[in-house]
């Protein structure tokens, strides 16, 4: 399988975990659907685990208030709700192309590892 649609599984895997609400079973049927690695976007939705989870929704929450700054209404819907979706729609996409970067880099830097070794063997 190519770099880059192995990379673009586990970035889709991360934008989801970090999406509330949407998960490692959302990954699951949309990599049966998309025909993408099943295990990278797995273990993408999985890098938000109890451990993670505060400080990816605490700093969604507090991205979510800046950039509302005081345009949100009132109640919880407002004051909670609407600042994580938002400052977690923005850490899904960075995080997930940081992810993406991140593995089609080492996936290419792998097979210049193997192509050389390859000519000094042959």
């Amino acid at each position: 399988m190519k770099p880059h649609r192995l990379a673009f599984a586990f970035a889709v895997g991360i934008f989801l975990g970090v999406l509330p609400g949407t998960g490692a079973i959302l990954a699951a049927v949309l990599a049966a659907v998309f025909r993408l690695n099943l295990p990278l976007m797995i273990s993408g939705a999985m890098l938000m685990n109890p451990l993670t989870a505060p400080f990816v929704y605490g700093g969604s929450y507090f991205l979510g208030r800046w950039m509302l700054t005081d345009q949100a209404p009132t109640g919880f819907l407002g004051q909670i709700l609407l600042p994580v979706l938002m400052g977690s729609l923005i850490l899904a996409v960075f995080l997930g192309g940081a992810g993406y970067l991140l593995l089609r880099g080492l996936f290419l830097w792998r097979e210049a590892v193997r192509s050389t070794r390859l000519r000094r063997e042959g």
